[in-house]
This record gives structure tokens, sequence and C-alpha cells, in this order.
């Protein structure tokens, strides 16, 4: 089986106790599986990644994520947080583009391709959110929002194989709208299209985003084209993250959705 991702997005959720708390009853089941082929992610706020790097203490099983970092290398930006200081606390990778900060922090492709940028630099993988909102896929533009998304934040990129993606479809997050299998598969499988005629690669891990929950998470890492789960709400509980882990480690090599 490929190499399969998961990356839990805690979002700003968590004091440090309840960090704690969920890490310590995290690490010991993790430890009880089989999870080589898995690439696990946490991805906690800022303000809690060494303490959680504390937590584990070197271990294989889990590595640190980052929810956001700045365009620039380092200045005078307060509040800011530079890729450079993420890797330099061990941070393995960083979330770019999340469609929240793209609504609330007004974040553009171009400013997100500079993000795309520092991260590599800093020998961490950036893994890019893109997705459409409910209009557009309404009004069929999803497939040109998409495609507009990843060119113009990956313009200039020469280590495409060190990037990931992750597909969120914005109208089904918090909408009461459902993406069905077939959607999620069309889309993934688009934006490998994409990947494949503009970069020249076929190896860019494709996450899913859309409200992943340990109910639809086996089916949907069932479709061929998706290589794991960006996770939010489900990531936040250590019963119902570990049904999601075990959903992806258990996942079919067929070709169907189901």
């Amino acid at each position: 089986m490929d190499k399969k991702y998961l990356i839990g997005n805690w979002k700003m959720y968590k004091t440090i106790e309840e960090a704690t708390f969920f890490m310590q009853h995290l690490l010991p089941q993790l430890e009880a599986i089989d999870s080589g082929s898995l690439a696990l992610c946490i991805a906690p706020a800022f303000v809690h990644l060494p303490a959680i790097r504390t937590l584990l203490n070197g271990s294989t099983f889990i590595q640190l994520a980052a929810q956001n970092c700045h365009h620039e290398p380092e200045g005078a930006f307060t509040g800011e947080v530079s890729a450079a200081m993420l890797a330099d606390i061990g941070v393995g990778s960083v979330l770019i583009g999340h469609s929240e900060r793209r609504v609330y922090q007004k974040e553009d492709h171009l400013l997100l391709g500079k993000k795309v940028k520092r991260v590599l630099e800093q020998g961490m993988q950036p893994f890019l959110c893109c997705g459409e909102s409910l209009k557009d896929r309404r009004n069929g533009r999803h497939k040109a929002v998409v495609q507009q998304q990843i060119e113009e934040s990956l313009d200039g990129i020469t280590e495409i194989e060190k990037v990931g993606i992750a597909y969120e479809p914005v109208w089904a997050i918090g909408t009461g709208e459902v993406a069905s299998l077939e959607v999620i598969e069309a889309m993934h499988s688009f934006i490998k299209e994409i990947l494949w005629h503009q970069y020249g690669s076929k190896n860019v891990p494709i996450l899913y985003g859309g409200s992943c929950n340990p109910q639809n998470a086996k089916a949907i890492f069932n479709c061929p084209n998706v290589a794991g789960g960006l996770i939010g709400g489900a990531s936040l509980r250590v019963d119902d993250f570990m049904k999601i882990v075990t959903a992806l480690l258990e996942q079919k090599d067929g070709t169907n959705c189901n």
C-alpha cells in the first residue's frame, strides 16, 4: 500500500491540559497498531507546539504540523510566526491556505505561493488547501476555481513532489450539504490531472478535508485518488481520531469508492 497521510487540525481548540490529556491517550493506541505506512501529523495551536513536541519524545508514530506561517522569512510582523521558527522547533509540515484563512484573513493565491516557498526552503512539507464555495459549485465553476488556486499558488515551484494538496469543498463544511463519493473522487482525479499536466508529477498526495468523520472515513478513503485526510472536528476526540486512523490503514487497494 502506498504511503497515506492524516493530519489532525485542532484549529483554535484545547488548552495545554486538554492537549496533554489527548496525546497521553493517543500515543499508546498508536503504538499498538502497525502504522508504518501512515504519515500522521497533529497541528495544534502555535503556543502548544513545543509542549506537544516534548510529549512526542522522539515518537516515530506522529509528527508535528503547524496551521500556518508567515510569507516573509523574518521582519517586523507583530503576532506572526515564520517558517524558520517552526522548523527550529521540529515542525515537519505546514498547512497553507486553509479555507478559513482564505475567508477570514483574505489570503490570496499569490500570498499563499510565497508561503509554500518559505516552507520548502526550511525543509518542511507544505500542504496547500484548495476548494470551491457553494456558489462556485452551483455555477459550475468548481474546477476552474480549484485549478486557479493550485496553479497560482504553486507557480514557480520546482520541488512539486515535496508538496501535498488538501481538497476542502467549502460548501460541504458545516452547511448541511454533503459531498458524495462520486464528487470527491472526481475532484481528486481532476487535481491529479492538473499536477500531472502542469508539473509532470503523479506522486503528490491529495488529502480530503470536507468533514471527514468515523462514519464516512472508510468509504472516502476507498476512493483511489484519496491519499488521506485533513481532519478537523473529529481530530479533537481520541476515540474518533483513532477510528479514522484505522479506516485509513484498512484502505482497499481497489479502484472503487464504496
